[in-house]
């Protein structure tokens, strides 16, 4: 099973890769090429999301990969956060901990969202080749069924229009239609889930137009990164 770290030090095309190249190619060389490029540390919110996931969709990996930070004021709390560094579990509040089960918990009592997590499996990484111009891409769909994609977001608005405007604001329609195309699945549906009490939990495909515009995109990306790839120029804005 190819884990996180594996999938990501791939160099196949990746959703994320398309959303920067469309941006400008310098962008997208910046980011994945440049080989003096900054390492980028996760911020606090992905440092959640990731944590709302594994407590989402893998809760028997939760206590294997995350544990409560100790109090690093004294010498024994240093030595413990320590120790759980060396064995690779990600120290995390208490506070983001209940709120990361407070979401899950959300989650499971959704009718629909329940549903589409009821069969299927994680974190799973797929490759695939471009026909159009050779290049290999890449996806790792948080839940996959074998025919639908369900796609875990957290997020401060979860209704409809909310939701609409995460869409816009971050290509998903992008996203989703790369996974479809590198997993081979019929569908790919949201899971969004807002961050704060209640916890509302929203469950949306997107339409034929947003998909349509998603694939475009996807076909004007992979494109740029070929052609910049065969004459080795990354430009900018112009």
């Amino acid at each position: 099973m190819t884990t996180n770290e594996q999938y990501h030090a791939d160099p196949a095309i990746s959703a994320s890769h398309l959303k920067a190249v469309m941006q400008s190619p310098y962008h997208y060389w910046s980011r994945f090429l440049d080989p003096k490029r900054p390492t980028v540390e996760p911020s606090s919110a992905m440092r959640l999301g990731s944590l709302a996931h594994c407590a989402v969709l893998e809760p028997d990996e939760l206590s294997k990969r995350y544990a409560i930070a100790p109090d690093r004021r004294s010498n024994a709390g240093k030595a413990a956060a320590a120790e759980m560094a060396s064995n690779g579990i990600e120290a995390v509040t208490e506070s983001d901990m209940a709120l990361a089960l407070n979401m899950a918990d959300a989650v499971r009592q959704h009718p629909y969202a329940a549903a589409l997590l009821a069969d299927g499996k994680a974190e799973q990484s797929f490759w695939a080749d471009d026909l159009a111009t050779g290049l290999r891409i890449k996806a790792r769909p948080d839940w996959y069924t074998g025919t639908t994609i369900v796609d875990l977001k957290t997020c401060s608005d979860a209704s409809s229009g909310g939701f609409s405007r995460a869409c816009a604001t971050f290509a998903y329609n992008l996203q989703a239609q790369h996974y479809l195309n590198v997993c081979f699945a019929e569908r790919f549906i949201f899971l969004a889930v807002e961050k704060t009490y209640p916890y509302a939990v929203g469950v949306y495909e997107l339409d034929t137009a947003a998909m349509a515009a998603g694939k475009e995109q996807c076909r004007i990306g992979l494109q740029t990164i070929s052609d910049c790839r065969a004459i080795n120029e990354w430009p900018g804005y112009t």
